[in-house]
């Protein structure tokens, strides 16, 4: 997989609160206007030259309204449609507009945002908001009463027409921190945006005089990967993406990475794509990334047509485990990182002297298969341990021997001291003992392989934990709670996280530091089930899915 740039980890934070803030609270409006009829859509107005767009539907099909109500109402401070238009006049109140008085009765099928991305400097970045409206008369007196509000007051405005379109600008009376404003009502559909310009773009688009984002090949190509029947979606034009990538790439990168080995497989990017939606167990969140698979290197290609499945870690999981990650194909991924930077002689050398690569090195015996699985029972330090699929148990075990003695260097012990072996069902289990790790209660690594699988665990006790599911196949896919969510993930996925939240809460309730929780955090935490994040990919694309069962 290509790696996050350095630009992404500075602005990833403001891109996911604005789209959060936009589909949460469209979430909780859909809740009121369950009955609205749509009229005017969003998509039509959006220029091809905007490359972020996110919508919300209010008016989504039967099921979704049922399930969207349910997962709502499920909240303590939403728990009924009185206690949401409570909160949503909460959030107008500032704009001296009332949600349930000056709103509700016009918005119609669908809200959303678009803009041009500026990843130098994201405040200037063009933007226009859209709501659509079922009552012009009632639309525009809104806009009319937000103009000669508290907000309104702020601004000097100026009133002009264009093809037809009333358009009101407003520059800001102080130079404070607002910024330059206009807003019009073009097909019946109120239009908000960052300057005059952008108005008239939308115009344009509207009435057949330029292209609409919703038509392009690479936005058609990305949101086909994704569930229609939703209640939000979002979208993000991979070119121009790439190109705001390139031109940071011409500055120096805080991590000091090879960056230009990534820039061909930046090329094959033609969108990213997510789409809300909610179903009778909980609430999905699916994001794809559409690629050009003509133009990705080949070692791109290779890893992202792998097939593998983490089946194998499934039948390890104990059905008492809180959580765990399983991943397949970490072994051509591995190989494919150490092969893009075969040319430093320091990588080679790290890689050969931890026992990975060499003549002796454990990766040609991994079998691709890779899990963490964490139990956090009734102790202050939660149980965990690694597995790693292998196709060779002694290489393996000599693989952690070695690990062993690297660990005894590092400590200054002796070789041997500390170090205790017991046989258990047939498996011989390895455990280490260091003054270092005494101070962590119960902390004791021990490893094992059998039948396929190494075991890293931090204890004996976990390690036999993992060998009882094993062999006796109570395992997490017997669990319910697991079979539910699983059921609501993709299917066949390369790579799955999974999260008990109901028991992960309880367990910290039951902690002595669980006075210092916050109850009103808890209350919110109450309603979810589980939490799990499935994963695919192929040669054109990868789809994620983040999925919340709530109770």
């Amino acid at each position: 997989p290509i790696a996050s740039p350095s630009w992404f980890a500075r602005y990833r934070i403001a891109v996911v609160s604005a789209a959060g803030a936009v589909v949460v609270g469209a979430v909780a409006v859909a809740a009121v206007l369950l009955l609205s009829q749509p009229n005017p859509t969003v998509e039509k107005l959006v220029p091809a030259t905007h490359d972020v767009l996110v919508i919300a539907n209010l008016n989504p099909s039967l099921a979704q309204k049922v399930n969207l109500l349910r997962a709502v109402h499920s909240f303590p401070d939403t728990t009924t449609d009185s206690a949401i238009s409570k909160k949503l006049d909460e959030a107008f109140k500032d704009t001296g507009l009332s949600f349930s008085s000056d709103v509700q009765s016009w918005l119609a099928g669908e809200v959303g945002v678009s803009g041009k991305m500026n990843l130098a400097n994201g405040g200037d970045s063009p933007f226009a908001l859209f709501a659509t409206s079922r009552d012009d008369a009632k639309a525009k007196a809104a806009l009319a009463k937000l103009r000669s509000g508290t907000v309104g007051k702020k601004y000097t405005w100026r009133d002009e027409t264009y093809n037809g379109i009333s358009i009101a600008s407003g520059t800001p009376t102080a130079t404070a921190s607002e910024k330059p404003v206009a807003y019009s009502y073009v097909d019946h559909v109120v239009v908000v945006a960052s300057s005059v310009a952008v108005i008239h773009e939308v115009i344009d688009t509207d009435q057949g005089r330029g292209a609409r984002l919703v038509d392009s090949s690479d936005y058609k190509a990305t949101m086909a990967l994704l569930p229609s029947d939703r209640v939000g979606m979002g979208y993000l034009a991979g070119k121009s993406l790439v190109a705001g990538v390139k031109q940071q790439m011409t500055k120096p990168s805080t991590l000091g990475l090879p960056a230009l080995k990534t820039v061909d497989d930046l090329n094959a990017l033609q969108g990213i794509g997510g789409a809300l939606s909610a179903t009778g167990t909980g609430i999905a969140f699916d994001l794809a990334v559409k690629l050009d698979k003509n133009k990705l290197s080949p070692a791109t290609r290779q890893a992202f047509s792998a097939t593998g499945r983490p089946d194998a870690v499934l039948r390890w999981i104990p059905k008492t485990s809180d959580g765990f990650l399983a991943i397949a194909n970490v072994d051509k991924s591995i190989k494919t990182l150490l092969d893009q930077y075969s040319t430093d002689p320091s990588i080679k050398a790290g890689s050969d002297a931890l026992g990975l690569t060499g003549s002796q090195g454990i990766l040609p015996h991994l079998t691709g298969d890779l899990g963490l699985e964490v139990e956090l029972g009734n102790n202050s330090i939660p149980s965990g341990a690694v597995l790693i699929g292998t196709n060779d148990t002694a290489a393996m075990n000599a693989f952690f021997g070695k690990l062993l003695l690297l660990a005894g260097e590092a400590t200054q012990q002796t070789q041997g001291t500390g170090v205790t072996r017991v046989t258990y069902r047939g498996a011989v289990i390895t455990s280490w003992a260091s003054p270092s790790l005494s101070q962590v209660p119960g902390l004791a690594p021990s490893f094992a392989a059998l039948d396929g699988m190494a075991i890293l665990g931090s204890s004996q006790a976990e390690v036999k934990a993992l060998i009882d599911a094993h062999l006796s196949g109570s395992t997490i896919t017997t669990d319910p709670t697991y079979q539910a969510v699983s059921a609501a993930s993709l299917a066949r996925p390369s790579g799955i996280m999974y999260v008990n939240i109901a028991r992960v809460v309880s367990a910290l309730e039951k902690l002595p530091t669980s006075s210092a929780m916050d109850t009103k955090a808890v209350a919110y935490l109450a309603p979810l089930k589980a939490f799990m994040l499935t994963a695919t990919s192929q040669t054109g694309g990868a789809l994620e899915r983040f999925f919340v069962a709530i109770k």
